[in-house]
């Protein structure tokens, strides 16, 4: 018995294993033969042939693309013109037939998320001017880095000091470089909210390829945690 509780206090002070990083590629769609097909959201609209939407754009800009990976869930939603998120605008997950799996580098193909403002122009299906995308985590996450494309679904296509803008709560916002040649732009940052736009001082247009989070134990495991370690202690003196 000894034994075991010596073991069982090793484990619970040694807190939660740290969750493994889940990547959420949303780059990885492609369409052939009227199907989809990599990773998909569990809510899409086919729109635009062959990509997926959080509505039908020819009716509706509203509503919100969902997707689940690792245990996580998250929702995108679209703004346009300081709008109200999903009203106004709709989430498009663009298809690339020519995804080729790399998450970074310059030779990396695929799109990923973007914003519609308009019923009538499905060209414009990545985020560009006045447009906004928030993406919510069911629950708190770390966020190590976000994955970006450019118009021409790839990483060497933007502007020279090609910018963008993100912010954690829609108010506060930062400008960032797009990562040109690389696709991966690291950002550290624990919450459930994270908001991305086109803007700052050299804005040019792009789509989120992917995201890289971390699920973060929630308060209760921390209870739970110190609730054992107390039972470990209080055996460990009634058995002394």
């Amino acid at each position: 018995m000894r034994s075991l509780s010596i073991l069982t206090f090793l484990a619970l002070a040694s807190g939660p294993v740290a969750a493994a990083p889940v990547v959420f590629d949303f780059a990885n769609l492609k369409y052939s033969g009227s199907v989809n097909s990599g990773f998909l959201p569990t809510d899409g609209v086919a729109c635009s042939g062959g990509d997926l939407c959080s509505s039908n754009i020819a009716s509706s800009l509203s509503g919100d693309l969902t997707f689940t990976n690792g245990g996580l869930t998250v929702h995108a939603q679209g703004s346009y013109d300081s709008g109200a998120f999903g009203s106004g605008a709709a989430v498009v997950q663009d298809h690339e037939n020519g995804y080729n799996g790399k998450l970074s580098g310059k030779d990396a193909i695929g799109a990923g998320l973007g914003v519609y403002h308009l019923k009538t122009d499905t060209s414009d299906d990545n985020i560009t001017l006045k447009e906004k995308i928030w993406l919510h985590f069911d629950q708190t996450v770390a966020l190590s880095s976000v994955g970006f494309r450019a118009e021409g679904h790839n990483t060497t296509s933007w502007i020279s000091n090609a910018t963008f803008q993100y912010s954690f709560d829609n108010s506060t916002w930062t400008t960032g470089l797009l990562p040109k040649d690389v696709g991966q732009f690291a950002l550290s940052h624990t919450g459930q909210d994270f908001y991305f736009k086109y803007g700052g001082i050299h804005a040019d247009q792009f789509y989120i390829s992917s995201m890289t989070v971390s699920a973060v134990p929630e308060p209760e495991t921390y209870a739970m945690l110190l609730a054992g370690l107390g039972l470990v202690g209080f055996s460990v003196r009634r058995r002394k």
